[in-house]
């Protein structure tokens, strides 16, 4: 899928769950469920925190937690220099695609989205 954290946010804010409720239900502090839909991850005070906060607003969203925490710890190990590996050009843009369909998916319902 290729979750990001801008990609969490809009899908948050599509099922018009705020920010307040997940903070309240995993009680993580609002300013890290932030940090993590914007990726700044030097605010985080380190790895395990990072991955555990991420599984949390996960489920908050009702998403695939691992797959979730994955994604964002790619980004993570990105952002660190953990990962050497670069993404394949033009990856980004067809993971902002998947995304945005996904989005009309839960705009429309079950079985109303169209296949690419």
């Amino acid at each position: 899928m290729g979750y990001r954290g801008k990609s969490l946010k809009a899908l948050r804010e599509t099922k018009q769950i705020q920010l307040r409720r997940i903070s309240n239900e995993t009680r993580i502090s609002m300013a890290y469920l932030e940090d993590l839909e914007e990726e700044r991850f030097d605010r985080f005070p380190g790895k395990f925190y990072f991955k555990s906060f991420a599984k949390a607003y996960a489920r908050s969203l009702e998403l695939d937690a691992d797959e979730v925490m994955h994604d964002l710890k790619l980004a993570y190990e990105d952002w660190s220099g953990e990962r050497s590996t670069a993404p394949a050009e033009g990856s980004e843009g067809m993971r902002e695609e998947g995304i945005l369909h996904r989005i009309a998916g839960i705009l429309q319902g079950p079985g109303r989205v169209e296949s690419r």
